[in-house]
């Protein structure tokens, strides 16, 4: 099992290995919260009358820098519950929450919150909309590990003998204590990211200011090679 230092000093030597080429994968941050974007996040009902959004906010799939985080490894529902907020980036200083969460369903393979979005906050409505739309999806968890380990090392040998170049060993976390989770600038496309701005669905200033930073790119290749610098600027 790691400690929370031996995490640290694993992310941080193998920074150059992933960080660089994706904003997924487990990240430390300067506050000693650990993050993580899920792979697989999706919306599943919503009700634009209470602002409210049920969405997949976690998986137990391995993301693209081999990293997992086992849902049914949260220790601290209850206790989150009491104090249930909902952050834009991880932002906890510069930023008003842009929520908070209703209720927790913890599945085997799957962790689906309700978020309730806080109304007469013009960040937040508008994260709302882009939400409703389908015009961002992405969620990333806030949270402290419990017990971790290490994964195998990575097979660098493709498929039909083509090389991937070696990364550095994934991370397991199997119980950990949840302390928020945030909306993030993933977008499902970010061409319509784009027209989104063009057609003033965006209102705060400093959120166009933010999504203006997403590459419109087709296919989305900048999400799957951008420099963590600048994933780092939209994330506190």
């Amino acid at each position: 099992m790691l400690t929370h230092h031996q995490l640290r000093d694993h992310l941080s030597v193998c920074h150059g290995c992933h960080s660089r080429a994706t904003p997924f994968g487990i990240k430390a941050l300067d506050s000693g919260e650990f993050t993580r974007i899920s792979p697989y996040t999706v919306k599943l009902a919503v009700d634009p009358t209470l602002m409210t959004l049920l969405s997949v906010i976690t998986t137990i799939d391995q993301d693209r820098a081999g990293d997992i985080v086992i849902p049914t490894g949260l220790q601290n529902p209850a206790e989150y519950l009491k104090n249930p907020v909902v952050l834009w980036a991880h932002n906890r200083f510069t930023v008003p929450p842009i929520g908070t969460c209703q209720r927790l369903d913890v599945q085997p393979d799957r962790i689906v919150a309700e978020t309730k979005f806080a109304q007469g906050v013009p960040l937040a409505e508008d994260l709302f909309r882009l939400y409703e739309q389908g015009i961002l999806r992405g969620w990333s968890i806030g949270f402290v590990p419990v017990k971790a380990g290490l994964l195998p090392e990575p097979d660098v040998a493709g498929g039909r003998g083509r090389y991937v170049p070696a990364t550095r060993r994934g991370l397991q976390i199997d119980e950990w204590n949840l302390l928020e989770y945030s909306a993030v600038p993933i977008p499902e496309n970010p061409g319509e990211l784009t027209v989104a701005i063009q057609k003033g669905i965006v209102h705060d200033g400093l959120l166009r200011e933010w999504l203006a930073q997403v590459p419109d790119d087709p296919g989305g290749r900048w999400w799957r090679a951008s420099p963590a610098a600048a994933f780092s600027e939209l994330m506190v």
